[in-house]
């Protein structure tokens, strides 16, 4: 083989049929070679990988950068992240592929608003990243969904309850509506399922009583109003046939539901974040505004059932659901939780957690893998190219040590916002280095990859029509 750009030597390499013990070599951007170090070529940089382990870059389809926010009233959240913090701190956390939410003002529910987003982000990416759109009542979302999707925007995504100013509610009928559109195009509808009636009742009630703790937070939010609307939406898009993620997903018996319509035959799928499988209500309580998310954590017997869910392959998909807030406008809700932002740092998390979890026996390596990269990958069409080690994949990877104990803390984040939900957890396994097609953006928790490397990846294209018919060899996320 001729000479390569990189080559990683003395590694333990995952890949999906099993460990292989060798290198990999890298040209232009792309896995040329899995093998024994014997046979590795030569390359322009080598790098001993000291016995440590390889696995994919992470692929987080759920973060919150809030780039660009724009407009009265808004003037904070430039201070809580911008898309060079977001993507250094998703480097930091071994993630090399990022798909941005579209909540950021303005919305990203026109494709105007897609192609100016594009531009401010682009310059600034340190990974590579995708971005969903969304679609809201009261807008002509039958032309911009369409828009949005040949644009590149795979992800729909609407909320079924309140969420900020810019975005009310989607309601069942304009629901129904923009979901046989999204079946229509080919498209994926993302869906913050919560009843949007018990949440306002409950809120109502808690703030007319005096509540301000942050009981109150986990009371305005209770199980029902997630389970009512995940079998509600799980209904909506088996009638309209339209594909569909439940994100964010708290509570076993929406994870249930989407199992159900799986064996019905529907493309449903479901998502969980690792707050909800390291976190209870308890810490809800211990944290206080720090921990005010949505949905909240649960108590201990639903993580338990979460975790036999996950590891019976019934979730698919593990996003961070990184959103923060600034220390102040957390800090606004020690007295009063209400002040609280509804939100948290979380991206850096995921990896080194779900490391302590394989090393403690809470799950396996190939499952870790499955949900973090290659099932998001599938499900958003950029599988193979992402989500994998294979020759002709990106050469995306994170090398990590298994066997080093790493303390997760504010002082460690690159994130903007300067803390973490997870400080003072600590782990058995963390990130010691990670690529970007074979570019390192992360070295022992130094960024030294560049602002602008990152590129805007999308679907691939060539798998979705052949003529009228639409085709696809990624039928969405595997199982165990």
């Amino acid at each position: 083989m001729p000479s390569v750009d990189l080559v990683i030597k003395n590694a333990k390499i995952w890949m999906p049929g099993g460990i292989v013990q060798g290198g990999l070599a890298v040209r232009e951007g792309k896995i040329v070679a899995i093998c024994h170090d014997y046979a590795l070529p030569d390359a322009d940089q080598k790098i001993d990988a000291q016995g440590n382990l390889i696995i994919p870059g992470l692929v987080d389809e759920h973060v919150h950068l809030g780039d660009p926010y724009e407009g009265p009233g808004h003037e904070n959240a430039i201070q809580r992240e911008d898309f060079a913090a977001g993507t250094m701190a998703a480097a930091s956390g071994g993630v090399t592929t990022i798909i941005e939410m579209p909540d950021t003002v303005p919305l990203v529910t026109t494709l105007e608003s897609a192609r100016t987003k594009l531009e401010v982000c682009k310059p600034k990416a340190y990974v590579d990243f995708g971005m969903h759109g969304g679609f809201i009542a009261g807008t002509d979302y039958t032309r911009e969904i369409r828009q949005l999707f040949e644009f590149g925007l795979t992800g729909l995504k609407t909320f079924t309850c309140y969420s900020i100013p810019e975005w009310p509610p989607c309601y069942d009928g304009d629901l129904y509506e923009a979901l046989k559109v999204i079946h229509d195009v080919g498209a994926i509808a993302l869906l913050h399922a919560e009843n949007d009636f018990i949440l306002s009742t409950s809120r109502k009630k808690l703030q007319s009583n005096g509540r301000t703790d942050i009981r109150s937070h986990l009371e305005w939010r209770p199980p029902i109003a997630e389970i009512e609307a995940d079998r509600r939406m799980v209904f909506f898009l088996e009638q309209t046939g339209a594909k569909g993620l439940l994100v964010h997903t708290s509570v076993p018996e929406g994870v249930l539901e989407v199992r159900g319509a799986k064996e019905r035959g529907h493309h449903v799928y479901v998502e969980t974040c690792p707050h909800y499988l390291f976190l209870t209500e308890d810490d809800v309580t211990r944290l206080g505004p720090w921990a005010k998310v949505a949905p909240p954590p649960r108590d201990k017997a639903v993580v338990a059932h979460m975790w036999e869910l996950l590891n019976s392959g019934y979730i698919d998909t593990l996003g961070s659901d990184h959103g923060p807030y600034t220390k102040e406008e957390k800090l606004a809700g020690v007295r009063n939780i209400w002040n609280a932002g509804n939100g948290s740092s979380t991206i850096e998390g995921t990896l080194p957690l779900m490391l302590d979890a394989v090393n403690k026996g809470l799950t396996t390596l190939d499952r870790f893998i499955q949900v973090a990269c290659e099932n998001p990958a599938r499900l958003f069409r950029l599988y193979p190219r992402k989500g994998t080690l294979q020759v002709g994949s990106d050469a995306d990877f994170v090398i990590v040590d298994m066997k080093s104990t790493y303390k997760i803390s504010n002082d460690k984040t690159k994130s903007k916002c300067g803390w973490i939900l997870y400080d003072g957890m600590v782990t058995q396994g963390m990130a010691k280095m990670t690529s970007i097609r074979g570019a390192i953006v992360m070295e022992d928790s130094e960024i030294v990859g560049r602002q602008g490397h990152g590129q805007f990846v999308t679907r691939e294209r060539s798998l979705e029509r052949i003529g009228k018919k639409r085709v696809s060899t990624i039928d969405g996320p595997t199982s165990p």
